[in-house]
């Protein structure tokens, strides 16, 4: 996907149901590390696009370095500003992976749907069998229709969850 950010929009709904168990910042620091090696190759023009990278191999290391590298970016930047949100401790690593893997294979798989130069199943298969015409329009509408819905189910299950600690109650995905 040309624009890293659209890819956000699959989390959202993610983000909602799962509250804490999920971390947003994490997901999109994948996003852009996934990204990195094609905008080395769209401004050096040397290089595939789609290479390594956008494997399920690629996914799998990338998701280790966005894990790890995430962690600790948002670890610094909590130190920098002083959010207690972002300080040490406060981010546990079962979080930081399962952000970090869910950002990477997603990203694959969605970019496998709109270009036909991807081999994401490499070294075991060529080709991308995954390339069913979806257009990148349609793909845009489909990220930016489900950041939407996530949003607002964040925005309504926040309200419920305010209710039950209110009332004393612990909310369900906390």
């Amino acid at each position: 996907m040309p624009f890293t950010p659209i890819h956000l929009g699959i989390a959202a709904p993610v983000k909602a149901v799962s509250n804490k168990k999920f971390h947003l910042m994490i997901f999109a620091w994948a996003q852009v590390v996934m990204d990195i090696q094609p905008l080395i190759v769209i401004l050096t023009h040397h290089g595939r696009t789609h290479g390594i990278t956008h494997t399920f191999i690629g996914a799998i290391v990338l998701g280790l370095v966005a894990a790890v590298s995430g962690r600790y970016l948002l670890e610094l930047a909590g130190k920098i500003v002083n959010w207690k949100y972002l300080k040490s401790g406060v981010l546990s690593w079962k979080v930081v992976f399962i952000s970090a893997y869910f950002g990477t294979p997603s990203h694959v798989l969605l970019d496998a749907l709109i270009y036909p130069d991807m081999d994401f199943f490499w070294p075991f298969m060529a080709g991308n069998p995954l390339r069913i015409g979806v257009s990148s329009l349609e793909m845009y509408g489909f990220c930016l229709l489900s950041g939407l819905i996530g949003s607002v189910l964040w925005v309504i299950l926040f309200i419920i969850r305010k209710r039950k600690m209110r009332q004393g109650k612990t909310p369900d995905a906390s």
